[in-house]
C-alpha cells in the first residue's frame, strides 16, 4: 500500500549536488519547530521536513515556513504508521518496512539533493556564530575532496519549577554518533535497533571522524507543561543514577564556570585530570588515533574543550532573544 515509501538506498550514491542538506523527521512539534527552522535555514542549502502523524499544528507551521522559504524549505508527509521504539510490532520489521524509524529517517534522507548531509531535530536552537566557522570548514573540505564526518554536540535546557531556564547539571549533553555532518550514499544510511534508530556505525568508522564542539541549544525540556520533575526520566537522566528529581539545575553562568566543568569531570571518570590532560592536547588525540586505531570517547573530548566552546556565547542574545522573537512561549521563558 506505501510501497512509494520505501526506500532504494543504493539511489543515495548517484551523483548530487555541491552544499549541505539537513533532514528532519517531525511529529507534534508546533511548539519548536519554527525556532529549529528558522535557526537553521540561513546555514544551510536546503532543509528537508518530513511530517508523521501530526495530529496539533505542525502543518500549519510548516506550510507557513515553506512559502516563506520555497527555494530551501521542501516539505513531506510520510504517510505509513510509524511504530514506536519498543513496541511489539517495531521488534519484527526489518530495516527497509515503512513502518520502521530507519526507513522514515532514510526517507528524509533520500529527499535531500546535496552532498553533505546533517539530521536536524526539531527542538534545537542553533548557535549561529558557532555553526557558521564550522560550515565554512566543512565546505573548504568539500572543495578539497576531502571525506570525513563532523561531530557535534548541544547543551540541555530545562526550565525549573519556576520557571527559570537552566541546565542540568547531571547531564548537559545532547547529541551522540547520530549528530553528525556526513557525505551522502547507500552506506551512510540508518539501521532499525531495539534501542533507537541507528546511523550505521561501519561506514561511520571507515571515514576521518572530527568533533567540532558545541553547535545548539536542546529545548525539549522547555515544552508548555513541562518542568524537571514532570520531564520524561530517560531524556535526562542522570550518569550517577539519581533519581530525576534530585537532578541539579544551574544558571547557564553557572554551567561555564571552572567548577562546574570539575564537577562534570569527576563524574565522568575519577582520574578525571588524567583525561584532561590526554585529551585536551590535539597532537595528543592524533597519536592515540594513530596507535589504536579509535578515536577518544566524545565525553571526553567534550569535556576537554567545553570551556573554549561556551567562550562567546551570550545566553540572552543566543537563546532568549531568538525564542522571544520567533514566538516560543514567550510567558515561561524568563524569570519574574
Amino acid at each position: 500500500m506505501h510501497d512509494n515509501f520505501k526506500v532504494d538506498v543504493r539511489a543515495l550514491s548517484k551523483p548530487r549536488q555541491p552544499g549541505i542538506s539537513a533532514y528532519m523527521r517531525i511529529k507534534n512539534e508546533q511548539q519548536l519547530v519554527r525556532v529549529a527552522i528558522l535557526s537553521h535555514i540561513e546555514h544551510y542549502d536546503e532543509i528537508i521536513a518530513c511530517y508523521n502523524d501530526c495530529t496539533d499544528n505542525t502543518v500549519a507551521v510548516l506550510t507557513e515556513l515553506a512559502r516563506q522559504y520555497p527555494r530551501k524549505l521542501k516539505v513531506h508527509h510520510y504517510q505509513p504508521k510509524v511504530h514506536p521504539l519498543g513496541s511489539r510490532e517495531y521488534e519484527k520489521l526489518p530495516d527497509d518496512s515503512v513502518h520502521g524509524l530507519a526507513n522514515y529517517y532514510n526517507y528524509a534522507l533520500s529527499k535531500t539533493t546535496r552532498r553533505m548531509a546533517v539530521k536536524l531535530d526539531a527542538d534545537h536552537l542553533a548557535i549561529s556564530h558557532k555553526l557558521t566557522p564550522l560550515l565554512d570548514t566543512i565546505r573548504r573540505d568539500m572543495a578539497a575532496g576531502k571525506r570525513k564526518i563532523y561531530m557535534f554536540s548541544g547543551i540541555n535546557l530545562l526550565r525549573d519549577k519556576r520557571s527559570v531556564i537552566g541546565v542540568t547539571e547531571n547531564n548537559p549533553f545532547s547529541g551522540i554518533n547520530d549528530i553528525n555532518y556526513h557525505p551522502v550514499n547507500e552506506h551512510a544510511v540508518y539501521r532499525n535497533s531495539q534501542r533507537k534508530d541507528s546511523f550505521n556505525k561501519t561506514y561511520r568508522r571507515s571515514l576521518e571522524t572530527e568533533y567540532m564542539g558545541i553547535m545548539y541549544f536542546h529545548l525539549k525540556g522547555l515544552k508548555s507543561g513541562l518542568c524537571a520533575p514532570e520531564f520524561p526520566a530517560e531524556n535526562f537522566s542522570s550518569r550517577d543514577g539519581k533519581p530525576f528529581e534530585e537532578t541539579k539545575i544551574v544558571s547557564f553562568e553557572e554551567f561555564c564556570s571552572a567548577q562546574c566543568h570539575q564537577r562534570l569531570r569527576r563524574q565522568l571518570n575519577p582520574y578525571h585530570r588524567l583525561f584532561s590532560v590526554l585529551y585536551t592536547g590535539e597532537r595528543m588525540r592524533e597519536w592515540k588515533y594513530r596507535l589504536t586505531g579509535a578515536p577518544p570517547r566524545l565525553a571526553q573530548v567534550r569535556l576537554a574543550r567545553l570551556a573554549k566552546d561556551l567562550d562567546g556565547i551570550d545566553f540572552k542574545r543566543d537563546v532568549l532573544d531568538p525564542l522571544d522573537a520567533w514566538e516560543f512561549n514567550p510567558d515561561a521563558l524568563h524569570a519574574k
